[in-house]
């Protein structure tokens, strides 16, 4: 609809209406402390609080594109202000002439006010003193992983599939004061809101203390999983990240991509088509008003409609018929648009001038079918009330087809980059009241032009065309309806719409702040990243330079480049979705085919063979030195993530993604016995020395002990989170047991709790335990690896250097030697009695994560295998010949070659 002026009483109406909601500011008082400049920037800063601050950034109120106001760093570095030039600054000039606040916003800064903000600019635009809040602490992708987990441990299984995630961390890693976060928050709101068909308004909830990172659940929305598959098959920026906290997450949610960005969300899906699939519009206008309980052409004929017609709208290029109906859950409004008519207006027929039909004050009756001369119109916006009380949009042609876009010759929207008005933001951004109320003219002309119509015609106008009081009361009406609902998502209208806003931040150029951040990188890694890596200069060169700047479209273009290069994961192509599960609330397989080919892997102790678990959703015995299948055992049904070996290494034990864990003959290949009582992904399994039991843990909190023999349960313990790794004490007593941020000594054969570490900072991913049973260690997702001698209360030594988790671990007897191998895909030989400088060699060959490590039994060499079954060999016989007294120079640890 048109974008209008507001007339009259109806303007101070509005105008009231939205004062009431401005809560006044008390004027801040400057702290004391600092340099005579500091105390002065902190005087500005009051005094912009108190007279500005309301409308450029309390409750992330965003007039004219401002909502950082009081951020004196930002003023001077966005331009608004140019320091020791107050002639030059936009801030300055728009106080001195009285136009910020505006003339009719009290209370109004004094001379004395002025001169000191004057005084500050002239002086530098000095800063002040720095608060504690400046030096934030970075929110990791781990960190925002972990909030997600814990949020989700809250929920009971069945739940867990509705919840999706957003994030604005990066932004707030950018330096995006909580003013400026507040006005992503308020759009995030307001647009899950506006693309809903529940019955209430229900806002993402925030689960940190800054609000960086937000829930929703789908059936809030009535969304499911196909709907949030057709949002993912837009997203650009999803990185499959190999940790555990991740695979948990996707698995208790039974989604590959559960968090996206919410800038890039608030950007995208207020836009055509994805605005129209989301919120299920239908392909015509007809469909949607019979959706909605509207039959246009009974409220035409019954007169059950109420019509405005005007000239310069402001968005439509010529004049307009604005037409309410009642509908389902409010109002409905649509226009008539109609492009311009050619410069000769009139043909010339049987000697008269006949105007044209795209004249509505010559033709006010229509549509075609519903009046004997109707009016001729080219397309039309609708405009039309939600359950929750919101609003929703629709830009149709002649034919009342759905168009993304309305063509620019009828309506043009000067905020969109190709001037088109898009359905969507370019209606959000003119609705800011709802309704754009406009004044009929139809009326006036019908009463001074009385010869113009027919007596009928004449009374059927008036009956459709009420005029302009009765039109703007009505108006006034849906206005109220609709700043009630938008207040109910923690915003209000103002001037600056916040998801138009939104999309206009995101869509323009970023600098290398902004762009570090959303790699998940510090400027000077990012910096120093572009610099050494060949493919990084020629996408992001022009970050470099001081006000470099790269545009969002060739961002995004390069982001896949940048995520292998970088080694941040693995690029979510959303092609590669599984089939939806039987209710349509997730996947049937959210982890498939999520980290390559072998996610786990165990070695005999010659190295000559392998047990793989398999993403292909089998297990396979590996020939090394071959690099061959020497058998394949299938029989689950979705991806295999765990496997343990017999002692004697005739069986295997296996579990997947389908619930069940299996085992194997490895000498025929068949199954021998399952366990089907899990109902989540079976991720940690582990084989009794005497092959009598078996054990079994699952992300469903469950950790099972089984008989080999026939299936039954020896003893079951539940309530543990999700289970992540599991090691068998090689004398047979006890069970090692990770279970999320927590490790478990359990007695083998009662699965009674002998012993508990932690909990600690990130999830558990990988356990081993030495040949005597005397040394046992953990590895986390943060890449740190706790080591314990038998009877230890507290870890006796924590090993760092990997840069993501420490996905394998192997200890040799005696618990000196301890291998290695993380998702950064790295092997490393660490020498636990050098505490100083424990790690003694460090391989770097492998390019993909590692998924298996052992010491072989030759006492010469060690082996890794990664997620692309590369195996390689490493030689260790000197290393471990080296005394214990002796240690290496920090600065030269050894990086060996196989």
């Amino acid at each position: 609809m048109a974008e209008v002026r507001l007339n009259g009483w109806l303007a101070s109406l509005v105008a009231s209406i939205m004062i009431s909601w401005i809560a006044p500011c008390k004027a801040a008082e400057p702290p004391g402390g600092g340099t005579e400049q500091q105390r002065l920037a902190a005087q500005v800063q009051a005094i912009l609080k108190t007279h500005c601050y309301r409308c450029h950034g309390q409750d992330g109120v965003v007039e004219g594109g401002v909502n950082y106001i009081i951020d004196l760093g930002k003023l001077v570095a966005r331009k608004k202000v140019i320091a020791g030039k107050p002639e030059e600054s936009r801030l300055w000039r728009r106080m001195e002439e009285g136009t910020m606040p505006p003339p009719d916003e009290q209370p109004r800064p004094s001379a004395e006010e002025l001169a000191t903000v004057r005084r500050w600019i002239t002086l530098g635009a000095p800063l002040p003193e720095a608060s504690t809040s400046t030096h934030r602490k970075t929110i990791t992708t781990a960190d925002v992983h972990q909030m997600i987990l814990n949020d989700l441990e809250r929920f009971d299984r069945r739940s867990r599939r509705f919840q999706r995630f957003f994030t604005f961390h990066h932004l707030y890693n950018a330096g995006l004061s909580q003013d400026e976060l507040q006005t992503y928050r308020n759009a995030l709101n307001k647009l899950v809101n506006s693309l809903s068909w529940g019955s209430k308004i229900i806002n993402p909830v925030p689960l940190d203390e800054a609000k960086t990172v937000f829930r929703i659940d789908l059936r809030w929305y009535q969304w499911d999983a196909t709907i949030w598959n057709r949002i993912l098959q837009e997203y650009p920026y999803g990185i499959l990240e190999d940790t555990t906290a991740s695979r948990v997450i996707s698995a208790y949610t039974l989604a590959r991509m559960p968090l996206i960005r919410g800038d890039w969300f608030v950007a995208t899906a207020s836009r055509a088509p994805l605005y129209y699939d989301v919120l299920q519009i239908p392909a015509s206008l007809t469909e949607l008003e019979r959706l909605i309980r509207v039959d246009a052409a009974r409220n035409i004929q019954q007169e059950r409609v109420i019509r405005v017609a005007f000239n310069g709208s402001g968005v439509s290029r010529f004049n307009r018929i604005l037409e309410r109906h009642d509908a389902a859950h409010g109002m409905y409004w649509r226009t008539y648009d109609f492009d311009e008519p050619p410069a000769n207006l009139a043909n010339r027929l049987e000697g008269n001038l006949v105007p044209d039909p795209r004249n509505v004050f010559a033709f006010p009756l229509g549509p075609a079918g519903l009046a004997e001369n109707p009016f001729r119109h080219a397309g039309g916006e609708a405009i039309f009330t939600l359950p929750n009380g919101l609003h929703a949009f629709f830009i149709a042609n002649g034919n009342n087809a759905r168009l993304d876009k309305a063509p620019i010759n009828i309506v043009s929207d000067p905020r969109r980059p190709d001037r088109a008005v898009e359905a969507g933001v370019s209606c959000m951004s003119c609705h800011v009241t709802g309704i754009m109320p406009k004044a009929d003219q139809m009326r006036d002309h019908l009463e001074k032009n009385p010869g113009a119509f027919s007596r009928r015609e004449a009374e059927l106008i008036r009956a459709l065309y009420p005029g302009k009081e009765a039109a703007l009361k009505v108006m006034e009406e849906d206005i109220k309806r609709f700043a009630e609902a938008v207040a109910q998502t923690g915003a209000r209208v103002s001037r600056q719409e916040a998801v138009s806003t939104v999309t206009l931040k995101y869509e323009a150029d970023l600098d290398i702040e902004q762009a570090a951040a959303e790699v998940g990188l510090s400027v000077p890694q990012f910096r120093e990243a572009i610099i050494r890596s060949e493919v990084l200069r020629r996408h992001c060169g022009s970050l470099l330079p001081a006000g470099g700047t790269i545009t969002r479209q060739l961002w995004v273009q390069a982001f896949g480049d940048l995520i292998r290069e970088l080694q941040l994961g693995t690029l979510f192509v959303a092609s590669l979705n599984g089939p939806t599960n039987e209710d349509n609330t997730g996947e049937l397989d959210p982890l498939e085919s999520l980290a390559g080919t072998a996610h786990q892997i165990l070695f005999r102790p010659d190295g000559r063979q392998a047990v793989v678990a398999a993403a292909d959703r089998s297990v396979r015995l590996w020939d090394v030195t071959g690099q061959r299948d020497l058998k394949r055992l299938v029989g689950h049904t979705a991806s295999v993530w765990s496997v343990a070996l017999s002692p004697d290494g005739k069986m295997a034990l296996s579990g997947g993604m389908d619930g069940v864990a299996r085992l194997w003959d490895l000498t025929s290949g068949s199954e021998l016995q399952r366990y089907t009582e899990h109902i989540s992904l079976v991720s940690a399994v582990a084989i009794h020395g005497n092959q009598r039991w078996a054990y079994s843990g699952s992300y469903d909190g469950v950790l099972a002990a089984w008989r080999t023999r026939d299936g039954t349960e020896l003893w079951r313990r539940e309530g543990l989170g999700y289970v992540t790794a599991l090691a068998i004490d090689p004398t047979g007593e006890w069970l090692l047991v990770a279970a999320g941020r927590q490790l478990l000594i359990l007695d083998a054969q009662t699965g009674e709790e002998r012993r508990r570490h932690g909990p600690f900072p990130y999830s558990l991913c990988s356990l081993a335990i030495s040949p005597d049973g005397q040394w046992y260690a953990a590895g986390s997702d943060d890449g740190s690896i706790r080591l314990w001698k038998r009877g230890d209360l507290q870890a006796r030594l924590t090993l760092t250097g990997h840069s993501g988790p420490a996905r394998a671990l192997a200890i040799k007897e005696g618990g000196r030697w301890l291998l290695s191998g993380g998702v950064d895909r790295t092997v490393r030989l660490w020498d636990t009695v050098r505490p100083q400088q424990p790690q003694v060699a460090l391989w770097t060959q492998h390019r993909a994560p590692i998924s298996g490590v052992a010491f072989l039994n030759n006492d010469t060499q060690a082996i890794s295998g990664d997620q692309t079954l590369t195996i390689r060999l490493w030689r260790i016989d000197k290393h471990l010949a080296t005394p214990a007294a002796t240690s290496a120079p920090p600065d030269k640890i050894p990086i060996l070659r196989d």
